[in-house]
């Protein structure tokens, strides 16, 4: 492999690290307006998500400040969890227009819960098929 090629892969790796980290960003941000049951119009939530646009444009031309926010951003998404992959789901429906009344999110968030509690009672690996030894 010559070091065009590896200065090309490093470069295509920053752009995907670059644009999955602040689409992350914004959907997760979006689901906890969906959490909250906030209620916008198309233009509003349009407007909402410009900023994350910006953000990464800007990473992507090498502004310093957005390259520390961004690695923070990915320090904070890791710090939720496995929270963040639902946070995202329902971000993404918030900013399609879907929204939900309270029960419904309320439900869903007792259910995330009972899963993630399931988890963590339940082992690791299955039992061996032989029994103990």
């Amino acid at each position: 492999m010559s070091a065009t090629d590896t200065s090309t892969n490093v470069a295509r790796l920053r752009m995907q690290a670059l644009v999955t980290t602040w689409t992350f960003v914004g959907l997760v941000l979006a689901g906890f307006a969906w959490a909250l049951g906030l209620q916008t119009s198309w233009w509003q939530r349009v407007l909402l998500a410009l900023p994350v646009v910006v953000f990464a444009v800007l990473d992507a031309r090498g502004v310093d400040a957005l390259i520390d926010a961004r690695v923070t951003a990915t320090r904070a998404l890791a710090d939720l969890g496995w929270v963040q992959i639902p946070l995202a789901v329902a971000g993404g429906a918030w900013l399609v227009g879907f929204t939900a009344p309270v029960s419904t999110r309320l439900t869903l968030v007792c259910v995330l819960v009972l899963v993630a509690a399931l988890f963590r009672v339940a082992p690791s690996a299955p039992a061996p098929s032989g029994g103990a030894r």
